[in-house]
């Protein structure tokens, strides 16, 4: 009986020695591999606008009808490598389907011209760093425009912690999951927006992180002239898996949710920002 619960001790303890094992990661491409790319995301906004320029002394604010925007957007797009040339990855990305639709106050908007987005193919390099260059030197004014949009399917470069993580272990770093573009509010650039990463399990090949997001911001742009003040706030939650050997994402999802006060000499607006990216990556060798 003895023999028995050592034995078992044992066997629990290497179980946990195993769950608990460090290993280290780092987000890369391969050369001479082929990473296939669908990426969905939902975005619903809603505006409400109040006119404080009216009646201003009687404190009668004028409130204008909400508006309310929904767009959905799905990438497929295709990442070939090749082999190693002069210490750099050649790379090339080619767009096989982008779509759009998008309603404005429930009603359909017409469909934005998608062209030359539609089979456009985009060669670079991926330096020993790790980063991605694109040639666009020689790219058309069209074609440069819709660069942004091309790579908006692509997965967030994760910069992984130098040291080794264990289950339960997390990291963070900032990114621009909020990229929003309403001049009128001086909003028209990125934000970042820290993300934190847990590491949750491993199985075989696979690392199971939850995702959680924060957004806060309080700050001063001008805006056609004059000074607006932006308050923000917002969280988000989502999963990841993530190939261990190959140093990419098999699959992401996730969900923010943020809310915006903008004051302005005459205007206030409340804005509330949901956006939801469900993503799925396949990584083959050439």
């Amino acid at each position: 009986m003895r023999k028995t619960a050592i034995l078992i001790a044992f066997v629990l303890l290497a179980v946990i020695t195993k769950a608990q094992k460090s290993r280290l990661f780092k987000f890369k491409y391969l050369p001479a591999h082929t990473y296939e790319l669908t990426t969905k995301t939902g975005m619903d906004l809603k505006i409400g606008i109040k006119d404080v320029s009216v009646n201003a002394e009687k404190n009668t604010d004028t409130t204008s009808k909400l508006t309310n925007m929904v767009v959905d957007t799905e990438w497929e797009t295709t990442v070939r490598t090749d082999g190693v040339t002069a210490g750099s990855i050649p790379i090339a990305i080619l767009s096989r389907q982008f779509s759009m639709k998008a309603t404005l106050n429930g009603t359909e908007s017409p469909r934005p011209e998608i062209n030359p987005l539609q089979g456009l193919t985009v060669k670079g390099k991926i330096d020993k760093d790790g980063k991605m260059f694109l040639d666009t030197a020689t790219a058309t004014s069209e074609i440069k425009s819709v660069i942004g949009t091309l790579t908006g399917g692509m997965p967030e470069q994760l910069k992984f912690p130098d040291q080794q993580l264990k289950v339960g272990d997390t990291f963070s770093q900032d990114a621009n999951l909020n990229a929003m573009n309403l001049p009128d509010f001086g909003i028209d650039m990125d934000y970042p927006t820290k993300v934190i990463y847990k590491l949750t399990a491993v199985k075989d090949n696979l690392a199971y992180f939850d995702v959680t997001s924060e957004l806060k911001m309080n700050i001063n742009r001008e805006a056609q002239g004059k000074t607006v003040n932006i308050q923000g706030k917002g969280t988000g939650t989502g999963k990841m898996e993530f190939y261990m050997d190959k140093g990419y994402p098999k699959s992401t999802i996730n969900n923010v949710e943020y809310f915006l006060n903008i004051t302005g000499p005459n205007t206030k607006a409340d804005i509330k920002w949901n956006l939801t990216t469900d993503a799925k990556y396949v990584v083959n060798s050439n």
